[in-house]
């Protein structure tokens, strides 16, 4: 696991550890799913984003994608395809037709958070202007989730997990890096989640436009928010989950071959050119971070 708050604040990063279990949460039909954590009686980690579900309309061509991308492998669990990386489940995908009543509406990634009660959370979701879309549910072995919406449209799910939640460890390339939420209010956006995940809220005083408020629970930050600036206004809010890669640039030239297209091309000024955000070939945007000791030694 990366340290807690001081060098994260630097950066505006959180590591997304994997979850060693899946997730079939909005899979209607799916097969009966495993628990998050393979370690029964795993202690629960508030405010974690502990899994991601890749909502598409083409799940064939994003599976393709990804494993020319990062080398993920994937099994099926019913209608849930379920992805690993070097045999750690990482996240799941499902197909859904893009609605009649809103073509501009792309497939999207998911995060979850692991929260102490889903009820309460749902809530504090109503009670701050968001909407509930997938109602809590219980499901065998796996523990309570639901998915929401916050009041700008981003959307999030939270799991109660009945086995814990996995362990901290350090992302591995093809593994979750960073999660961050892009908001028109970055301070109140934040103030939102505080009272879903029991985050406390850092700002961050540096002046390098990576990140606005760092949330943090007992130490470990677990997001980021940044406001997206007025000049942005093709940016909608959303939360955009980071994968680790071993070479940004050769990452983001592999993503074109492959058919995905490019929303934000490394630069010297962001992390030392080390971070990009791509989308694959079915829409949905998704961050590359290039993670090494130099950032840890807090070298730009």
């Amino acid at each position: 696991m990366m340290p807690p708050n001081t060098l994260l604040v630097r950066f505006g990063i959180v590591v997304m550890a994997a979850a060693l279990g899946v997730h079939g949460a909005a899979a209607a039909g799916a097969a009966p799913l495993p628990p998050l954590s393979a370690v029964p009686g795993s202690p629960r980690l508030p405010g974690k984003f502990v899994w991601a579900d890749l909502v598409t309309d083409d799940v064939a061509a994003a599976r393709k994608f990804y494993v020319g991308l990062f080398g993920w492998s994937f099994r099926n669990a019913g209608n849930y395809l379920i992805a690993t990386n070097d045999e750690r489940p990482l996240c799941g995908m499902f197909q859904r037709p893009r609605p009649a009543d809103d073509p501009q509406a792309k497939p999207r990634w998911i995060g979850y958070l692991s929260v102490a009660n889903v009820k309460r959370a749902e809530r504090a979701v109503v009670e701050g202007g968001g909407k509930v879309l997938a109602p809590r549910k219980t499901l065998p072995r796996r523990g309570e989730q639901a998915v929401f919406a916050d009041p700008e449209g981003a959307v999030f799910g939270v799991i109660k997990s009945s086995s814990g939640d996995p362990p901290e460890f350090f992302a591995a390339p093809g593994d979750w890096v960073w999660i961050q939420l892009l908001s028109r209010d970055g301070h109140k956006a934040a103030d939102f989640y505080r009272r879903i995940g029991g985050y406390t809220i850092v700002t961050n005083a540096r002046t390098n436009g990576l990140s606005d408020y760092v949330l943090s629970v007992r130490g470990y930050a677990r997001a980021t928010v940044r406001t997206i600036p007025e000049t942005n206004a093709q940016v909608q809010p959303n939360w955009l989950l980071f994968v680790r890669v071993k070479q940004v640039q050769e990452s983001v030239a592999l993503a074109r071959q492959l058919g995905g297209a490019v929303l934000l091309e490394p630069k010297p000024e962001v992390l030392g050119g080390r971070v990009a955000v791509i989308a694959d070939p079915t829409g949905a945007a998704i961050g590359l971070l290039e993670w090494n000791d130099d950032l840890l030694k807090g070298k730009p």
